[in-house]
């Protein structure tokens, strides 16, 4: 039977208005995409795994509002202090070849800056965790370094081979894959997330994509001991290509998923309110040494809404990951 919105054109267009009017996962082409409104309730507890400061304001500054205004609770996780990164330490300290002290400084600058922005999106002091593995080096861990045994590797921009011990949640952290997945075991263990917003397995970040393979191996470990506790997973694109610049940014614009990426996948678009928009663009303009270095692109993601994914089970073995760790 034919009727209105029969023809596959309209049809895509209505899913697109659907999706971008609610939180729903926009798998285009099915017809019962999930929902995800029932885990945004006054008893959410979302946790957000950035890789690095600003991308969690880029990707969830609006989820995160929104979570803490029906109550829920939120705990933003950063897996590096974003120390490394020559172009930025050198435009910040106007030097033409930075030297080990100076990473460290840009990266204590950097959560300054992070927690400042955090504030404006309404998060306290208490609920931000640096856990200061090596900006640059989250690979290295997965790949070469993962056992906790010597010699641990050693960022090449700060000399350290461990984070400071104000940043460990354990004993004897060093830079090595099982004490990243043991700290972010602690993690889940003290806050147990219903919702983890996290970085997609498909972003071309190695640090990005590594982050999710951390926490997909921390949350066996958490699954088996805590059977009944299951968070939902979604996750955020933030380096694809050239997206998401030149693609009609602007405020009040949209943020459409990039070409190129898998046509199956289940997208999720949270339509963002004037304040919380606001309160995003705010936000990210408080990462003044990001924003000196690459402020129109950190300005794209600043939209009339926020897109997520749903968690791809095969992507923890497939393409994604082969892509990520360059396994065979």
């Amino acid at each position: 039977m034919r009727g209105l919105w029969s023809n596959p054109v309209q049809k895509y267009l209505l899913s697109i208005v659907v999706c971008l009017t609610v939180l729903t996962p926009c798998a285009y082409g099915i017809d019962t995409p999930e929902h995800l409104e029932p885990f945004l309730t006054k008893n959410t507890r979302l946790m957000v795994v950035s890789p690095h400061p600003d991308d969690e304001t880029l990707a969830a500054g609006g989820l995160i509002q929104r979570v803490l205004k029906l109550g829920g609770s939120v705990k933003v996780v950063f897996m590096t202090s974003g120390d490394g990164f020559p172009e930025g330490v050198a435009k910040e300290n106007r030097i033409g070849r930075p030297n080990a002290q100076d990473y460290r400084n840009y990266g204590k600058l950097r959560k300054r800056e992070a927690r400042q922005a955090l504030r404006v999106l309404g998060i306290q002091k208490q609920d931000v965790v640096f856990l200061n593995f090596p900006d640059g080096g989250l690979r290295n861990l997965l790949q070469k370094y993962w056992f906790d045994r010597k010699p641990y590797f050693r960022s090449p921009f700060t000399l350290e081979d461990r984070p400071q011990v104000i940043d460990s949640l354990l004993p004897d952290i060093e830079f090595n894959g099982v004490d990243v997945k043991r700290e972010i075991e602690k993690l889940l263990l003290d806050f147990h997330p219903s919702l983890i917003a996290v970085a997609d397995p498909r972003d071309r970040h190695p640090d990005h994509c590594s982050t999710y393979f951390f926490l997909s191996k921390s949350l066996e470990a958490y699954r088996k001991n805590y059977s009944t506790l299951d968070p939902k997973i979604v996750t955020f694109l933030i380096h694809f290509r050239q997206w998401p610049m030149g693609s009609g940014a602007g405020t009040g614009a949209l943020l459409n998923p990039p070409d190129g990426s898998s046509e199956e996948a289940a997208w999720i678009s949270l339509a963002l309110s004037d304040e919380e928009s606001a309160n995003k663009r705010k936000s990210l303009m408080e990462y003044e040494s990001q924003m000196l270095v690459m402020g129109r692109y950190l300005m794209s993601f600043a939209r009339a809404n926020e897109l997520f994914l749903t968690d791809q089970q095969e992507d923890k073995e497939g393409p994604a990951k082969r892509q990520c760790l360059g396994s065979k």
